[in-house]
């Protein structure tokens, strides 16, 4: 083997030697602990009892329903504000694009923590001057958004004004992609922008908006930051949420195995979901594209036949 056959081994050893030791490794330690459990003591195994045991536990399956409303509510608003920005910002409605451009992107790079953190604050009574304000309105009770059953939605506003922004820079992206020509083609058959976003621009950019979709089913499978930090501010229970659930078992209970066979299975749980959802949307993609290629057949021309040769000789 020269040098030249070695070097693409080279390049993509780094890669695979920090993805065994930071995830294939890991993954296989997890789940050696989630076929054990604590006795005497001692890691000893178990089976699949910990399994088991995770499919009769109500705590579990209730924080998976929490996220599964939260993913509705949070994914729709993301992914509707992040398309209308990115139509505004492509149209010729919108001056001075570049700026709302980095304005609307700003959220997404400040870190989970701090943007928690700060819209805790906005949530507090005690914090937020305007609540304060709005509290004659309320029959001089205090406002307080943290009470009551809004923490779903509170805690989807904080996840949407981070992600509408990245999810808009996607779209724009693949809007710039598109030829200048299918646009000019559209107006001149008659459509106005709103018609050319709608019938144009949307059905373009269908395969973009099922990856962020993707991409929100899966953050919303691995919410954990914003109920751990708003549980000293709202009600947060233990079992919030999977993530927030495996952790209490792992770091306030101990138990070690248990959490990691509630990882494996929200995993698991993550990973039907996410091909469901890809099948169940693309269907109308896929035929599309069979129709596609049944006219493409049915457009070539029949062949010929070969025309008789009579054999020399005769």
């Amino acid at each position: 083997m020269g040098p030249r056959s070695k070097a693409p081994y080279l390049m993509v050893a780094p890669f695979v030697l920090l993805f065994v030791a930071f995830f294939v490794y890991p993954l296989v330690n997890a789940f050696v602990l989630s076929l054990q459990g604590r006795l005497a003591g001692q890691d000893q195994f178990v089976g699949l009892n910990n399994y088991v045991t995770a499919l009769g536990d109500q705590a579990f399956w209730g924080s998976l329903g929490t996220v599964f409303a939260f993913a509705i509510v949070q994914a729709v608003t993301a992914l509707l504000l992040g398309l209308v920005m990115a139509l505004l910002l492509d149209s010729s409605l919108v001056r001075g694009s570049a700026f709302f451009r980095l304005t609307n992107f700003m959220p997404f790079a400040v870190p989970g923590v701090i943007a928690t953190i700060m819209w805790g604050f906005l949530y507090s009574p005690q914090l937020n001057p305007l609540l304060q304000v709005l509290a004659p309105l309320n029959g001089g009770k205090q406002v307080n958004l943290l009470a009551g059953g809004n923490l779903v939605l509170l805690i989807a506003n904080i996840v949407t004004w981070s992600a509408a922004g990245y999810f808009m820079t996607l779209y724009f992206s693949a809007l710039t992609a598109l030829p200048r020509e299918m646009y000019e083609a559209a107006k001149l058959d008659g459509c106005n922008e709103f018609q050319l976003a709608i019938r144009v621009k949307v059905p373009a950019l269908r395969p973009m908006i099922l990856f962020t979709a993707i991409l929100s089913v899966i953050g919303a499978m691995q919410l954990f930051n914003e109920p751990f930090l708003l549980h000293n501010l709202a009600n947060v229970s233990a079992s919030y949420t999977p993530n927030l659930y495996a952790y209490n078992q792992a770091f306030t209970y101990g138990n070690l195995n248990y959490a990691a066979t509630l990882s494996f299975i929200l995993a698991l749980v993550t990973l039907v979901v996410s091909v469901v959802f890809f099948f169940v949307t693309s269907g109308e993609s896929r035929r599309e594209r069979r129709e596609l290629r049944a006219s493409r057949r049915a457009s070539r021309p029949a062949p010929t036949p070969a025309a008789s040769v009579a054999p020399r000789g005769v």
